[in-house]
């Protein structure tokens, strides 16, 4: 048995009863107390025996005295306690797992959280637990968490779905299941502790779903998917952290730059409204410069956004929704220019802040 002492003054009050006890691996099999022992079984969550883990009794009147013991292969253990009656005891467990370069720390949960007496013995299992709620209300899982690009359109963290999709076995060797749900104040709570896959989307109210891009916590590029591990946090737990962003095409730092955004506003739906941007030699539109994006969500008004813009360009942008489907602009369709009261109003990148009224060309 090893001795843990953290307060010197008290330790020698038990010293010499502990060093008379002893730790070992051997486990009590019969499934009742043995006086002067503390035995059991650590599994996880499947039933399967864990190894390594590290159980110890509390004595409850003295501070941070244990009696500490280690499980074998079969996961059992058996830790000797003092015969002299000081306080009485209150079993736990840890365990600590290395998983792609990574420690992580796990506390156990008993059977049974009840003090018991040295001359009684007790009986005390543990389970390893990946997910579920602790009794302080946290969970035993880690935590996603995605924050919205500050260089972006804002949209509603609420609606965008999450899909994790374990990467290889998780953390107590499982084969891990594929995760899936909606952010919740821009987290996702409770997930076994894992290589994940991650991927995401935004189901607006009204409107089709749209791709959610994908960066690390500071990103310099946005992709579809990311593979991740957990971090360690001694202040928030482990922790999966993404910044993310509405748009179809992965994203550099130096094209994440250069764009524009904005709104579409009108009294009809805007599905189907094209809204392009150019630069304009003369009276015409350059055709190497143009760029177009389709509304594809119902609604009377619409978000948009237009990438891969040239550094320092000045552009015109404007809105059209072709009402008759002859694909000419004329009277009756729906248009719309930025700073229509300015003629000649031009557009820089970036610009997040470009809305655009439409209304019935006459």
């Amino acid at each position: 048995m090893n001795t843990k002492k953290m307060n010197a003054t008290k330790a020698g009050l038990l010293l010499a009863s502990l060093l008379a006890g002893g730790a070992s691996q051997a486990g009590n099999t019969s499934g009742k107390p043995v006086p002067y022992t503390m035995t059991g079984v650590v599994r996880n969550s499947a039933g399967q025996p864990v190894e390594g883990a590290e159980v110890y009794a509390d004595n409850t009147l003295y501070y941070n005295m244990n009696a500490v013991g280690t499980t074998n292969k079969q996961g059992r253990y058996t830790i000797t306690l003092p015969r002299n009656e000081i306080g009485t005891w209150r079993g736990g467990a840890r365990l600590s797992r290395g998983y792609h370069g990574t420690v992580y720390q796990f506390q156990l949960v008993p059977n049974d959280r009840s003090e018991f007496a040295t001359r009684t013995g007790a009986v005390r299992d543990f389970t390893w637990k990946l997910t579920g709620r602790r009794p302080d209300g946290g969970s035993y899982g880690g935590t996603l968490w995605m924050f919205g690009a500050v260089n972006a359109p804002g949209f509603d963290l609420g609606r965008v779905e999450v899909t994790l999709t374990p990467v290889g076995p998780i953390i107590d060797g499982s084969k891990g299941k594929v995760i899936r749900g909606f952010l919740v104040g821009s987290q996702l709570r409770d997930i076994p502790i894992g290589r994940y896959r991650v991927t995401a989307r935004y189901l607006p109210e009204n409107g089709a779903p749209q791709t959610v891009l994908i960066g690390a916590r500071n990103p310099s590029n946005y992709e579809r998917s990311m593979t991740s591990d957990f971090r360690r946090s001694n202040t928030v737990g482990d922790v999966l952290e993404f910044t993310v962003r509405l748009g179809e095409k992965p994203t550099t730092s130096a094209s994440d730059a250069l764009y524009v955004s904005g709104k579409l506003h009108a009294n009809v739906d805007l599905k189907g409204t094209v809204v392009a941007v150019c630069v304009m030699k003369g009276d015409e539109c350059d055709a190497a410069s143009k760029r177009t994006t389709t509304i594809t969500a119902s609604g009377t008004s619409a978000a948009y956004r237009l990438d891969d813009l040239q550094e320092n360009a000045k552009y015109r942008l404007y809105a059209w929704k072709d009402l008759n489907g002859d694909g000419r602009v004329n009277a009756g369709d729906l248009v719309g220019t930025y700073g229509a009261d300015v003629p000649g109003t031009t557009v820089t990148p970036p610009n997040i802040f470009t809305s655009i009224s439409l209304s019935p060309l006459r």
